[in-house]
């Protein structure tokens, strides 16, 4: 589809690079029905074998009047810039140049510089947020979530920092630091006299694809001596619904059979169907909380909550609501049969410390064991 005068190249990045030959009155519009084109052309379906392979492309594209400076290696750079935006927002995005890209870019290159040297100082650790049982009003569980103690920005939540460490090949770190902490802290709350049922850690796409996952979680628990049943392993909606990865369902399958609990993640903004549901032995629903805020005032919101719980009930599923924040939310949560709550009404993610006085307070479980403190911090080596 290139015209006469119009140059493609292939860059070191892996990208393929177009350069049109100048154009009368180039606008937008017409860039990004270019990059539609290249697209088409870019997605045609190709014969691998006996199989049909079909690709997905993204675009970025940087105007001459939109880039830094008049320079080709300007222009191209920033074409580069806006196509790694397109990657990350993809499949198939396309993506024009601008120098709030540029900003957000350098700011993604810090931290992913950063990265190596907060793990080594332990600046990404753990904070932990209670989920609470609505019968019983006790504790039934703990979530570890990722924190990054930046020097310069402050506590980091992980949407600000995990494209960083996927970018950086360090996905397998971060989780191997989040179990530490997080069966650290539970051992430590043994120890205490402090009994939390279990604790709930995040797993990726990516980690749920590695062969040798069951073994190293079988490891971690051995480490800490451990029952699988103390270990919760949260999955997204969205990965459990993506039926194209045996290795996934395999994984899920071999932690499930090893008594660990399955908690389906973020539950009704997916597509995750019953023989999803049923196929990876899935414990507790997580309502996700765009389906809980405004729960009490929202009649459409009541009706569709209603029927998340409705539905999970007959299945002979727990199900926990997240981000309750308000009484109303939670009176209406515990009025439709919602079996646990976590949210900042209840209280926000804390660091171990913070959490242990928070446990305490609510006299979780027996008073501590002659000898045994509730200060006892979780090892925090980072490998």
């Amino acid at each position: 589809m290139l015209r006469s005068g119009d140059l493609m190249a292939d860059l070191q990045s892996g990208s393929l690079a177009v350069v049109l030959t100048p154009v009368h009155r180039l606008r937008l519009e017409t860039m990004v029905q270019l990059a539609v084109r290249l697209q088409t052309v870019a997605q045609e379906p190709i014969a691998f074998g006996s199989e049909e392979v079909r690709l997905t492309c993204s675009v970025g594209f940087c105007h001459a009047d939109r880039s830094p400076t008049a320079q080709g290696d300007s222009m191209i750079d920033a074409a580069q810039i806006a196509a790694d935006e397109a990657l990350r927002n993809g499949p198939g995005a396309i993506r024009a140049f601008s120098n709030d890209m540029a900003r957000r870019k350098a700011n993604f290159d810090g931290l992913r510089n950063g990265l190596e040297e907060a793990f080594r100082m332990g600046a990404i650790e753990a904070h932990f947020q209670p989920q609470i049982c609505v019968e019983t009003g006790l504790i039934s569980g703990v979530e570890a979530l990722a924190r990054w103690q930046h020097p310069v920005r402050g506590s980091l939540l992980p949407g600000d920092f995990l494209a960083a460490i996927e970018s950086s090949g360090l996905g397998a770190r971060l989780n191997q630091t989040m179990m530490t902490h997080a069966l650290g802290a539970l051992k430590s709350w043994d120890h205490a006299g402090y009994r939390i049922p279990s604790v709930s850690v995040n797993f990726s796409a990516a980690e749920l694809r590695d062969p040798l996952l069951p073994e190293r979680l079988k490891w971690d628990l051995d480490r800490f001596d451990l029952t699988p049943d103390r270990l919760t392993i949260e999955i997204l909606e969205t990965v459990a619904a993506d039926t194209r990865s045996d290795i996934i369902a395999s994984n899920i399958a071999a932690i499930a059979a090893m008594g660990c609990g399955i908690d389906l993640d973020d539950f009704g903004t997916g597509n995750a169907s019953l023989i999803t549901i049923r196929r990876f032995a899935v414990r507790r629903l997580k309502i996700d909380r765009s389906f809980v805020r405004a729960l009490d005032q929202d009649v459409s919101q009541h009706r569709m909550v209603a029927g998340l719980l409705s539905l999970s009930s007959q299945l002979g599923l727990q199900t926990v609501a997240e981000g309750v924040e308000t009484a109303g939310e939670r009176a209406a949560l515990a009025r439709l049969g919602c079996n646990h709550l976590q949210g900042f009404l209840l209280c926000r993610p804390m660091p171990f410390d913070e959490a242990s006085d928070w446990i305490a307070q609510q006299g979780a479980g027996a008073a501590p064991a002659s000898g045994a403190t509730a200060s006892a911090a979780p090892d925090k080596r980072a490998g």
